[in-house]
């Protein structure tokens, strides 16, 4: 191999590296407007929102599979979640309602599409996936923010006598999830970090004001995942979420508008995308980190007394007691049927001291083994364990993206948040976020490892060769004078 054929080698484009990545990125920004539409469109909740995303979804993952083929690890995610939609399909079919697959079949759908789309990217490409999902959380925040302001429902939402943001899902406690995922996103990017740092502030600021209890135990899990210099990095925006959230649920109590509220948003966004410099880990040292930690825990004990009022009203709220009735009578169901389940979506029937029946368990582990039975739950775990087997913790955005997927699961022990598709679509965009590119196709890896190693020695010996040839050369000459 010559010094030109090493040079070709490796400046040539193939498919893998240079025409994949640019359709990848086309259907990625397409998909991403699905997203968009559906976010605005309460989450693709409703039946014929549901449908139009089992459709696309399915069209999405085809061309994603056909252009960017998924490594072995990548296969085992897709197989596993399809055969789980196939099984939903088949028992709602099971059942006589085939439309009870969605909309849930649909959210198992719209995970699938999402981390086949979002898989392949790297480099800006990947960080401007992960910055465009933390911009619709932030999007979102500021509807949400306008309804809490001007009490405008479905936008804001009164539950217990208070006032919670629900943004353009309707739904607080599935805003709360997504609010805490896009957080936990924005905390990994560096792209446009003044962008990065009002969207930090107002994820922030929408989680705590949509009160949403299971969200905040969701968020509460996945804070660990995250690097502690990213929480130093964006302390500045983080406090000023803190005070707009606590200001939100100061207000929430209140019936009329609370104009107040848009001057509080104003100066936290400001403050967060004002301050230029970022706060670097290295800078601080130990005693400052006390510092630090102190002041932050006394705003916090400051802001718990401030809010004390709404927070018992959150705590005692007796959706608590609803709930241990609906997963109990979500057990009875598993009990009548343990291998195949009762059908998608069953109604629940009970005796509650507010009601006597619930569309949904509140809890997707119970709801998916109670409808699905016990292959449901195989499949449910396959499912779990393929994904754990894709995700690494390589990079600041994975392990942000890691941390996002973890308040994605546990959400889904408190709520019914994963029957969204857009909460469906925003699950495997984490995955996709977490996955490393080629990571299991290590055949391949190999062989491109030996082929540029093998280049960049062709390259290296070619100047020794020419010296060679030249000494070798002067040496018969000096041979023919002797």
């Amino acid at each position: 191999m010559t010094a030109e054929q090493g040079q070709r080698l490796t400046s040539e484009p193939t498919w893998s590296s240079a025409g994949a990545p640019v359709r990848g990125w086309v259907v990625a920004a397409i998909l991403f407007g699905l997203m968009l539409v559906e976010g605005l469109r309460e989450g693709g909740f409703w039946r014929a929102d549901a449908f139009v995303v089992a459709v696309a979804a399915a069209g999405f993952l085809l061309v994603a599979v056909v252009v960017t083929p998924p490594d072995l690890r990548g296969s085992m995610v897709i197989v596993s979640i399809l055969l789980l939609t196939l099984w939903w399909f088949v028992r709602a079919g099971i059942a006589g309602s085939p439309v009870q697959f969605l909309p849930l079949g649909a959210s198992f759908l719209a995970f699938a599409a999402a981390f086949a789309v979002v898989r392949p990217l790297s480099g800006r490409a990947r960080e401007a996936a992960g910055l465009g999902v933390a911009c619709l959380g932030a999007a979102g925040a500021l509807a949400g923010f306008a309804g809490l302001t001007w009490r405008w429902y479905p936008m804001a939402m009164p539950a217990q006598g208070l006032w919670r943001l629900s943004s353009t899902l309707t739904y607080s406690d599935a805003a709360g999830l997504v609010l805490g995922m896009c957080l936990l996103i924005a905390l990994g990017t560096d792209m446009y970090p003044g962008l990065v740092r009002m969207v930090v502030c107002l994820c922030a600021g929408g989680l705590l004001a949509t009160q949403s209890r299971g969200a905040f135990v969701a968020f509460a899990c996945a804070c660990a995942l995250v690097p502690w210099r990213r929480y130093v990095r964006h302390l500045v925006p983080l406090l000023a979420g803190a005070g707009l959230g606590a200001a939100a649920i100061v207000s929430s109590p209140d019936a009329g508008h609370v104009p107040w509220l848009v001057v509080v948003l104003v100066l936290a966004t400001g403050a967060a995308g004002v301050a230029r410099r970022d706060v670097s880990s290295a800078d601080i040292g130990t005693t400052a980190r006390l510092v630090v930690a102190l002041v932050v825990l006394s705003a916090l004990v400051g802001a718990l007394l401030l809010v004390h009022h709404e927070i018992g009203l959150r705590a005692f709220a007796p959706s608590d007691q609803d709930r241990s009735v609906e997963w109990g009578t979500a057990l009875h169901q598993f009990g009548t049927a343990p291998v195949f389940g009762v059908g998608p979506d069953r109604l629940l029937e009970f005796s509650a001291s507010d009601g006597t029946y619930a569309h949904f368990v509140h809890n997707e582990f119970l709801q998916i083994a109670a409808d699905a039975g016990v292959v449901g739950v195989v499949l449910l775990t396959f499912s779990v364990t393929s994904v754990i087997r894709v995700v690494r913790r390589f990079d600041v955005l994975s392990s942000c993206a890691t941390s996002a997927l973890v308040c994605w699961v546990v959400a889904g022990a408190f709520d019914f948040d994963w029957h969204l598709t857009f909460v469906g679509f925003l699950g495997g965009w984490c995955v996709g976020l977490a996955t490393r590119r080629g990571q299991g196709n290590e055949e391949s890896g190999q062989s491109d490892s030996r082929d540029r190693v093998l280049s960049r020695l062709v390259r290296g010996a070619a100047p020794h060769g020419r010296r060679i040839r030249h000494a070798t050369s002067r040496v018969a000459e000096h041979s023919r004078r002797v």
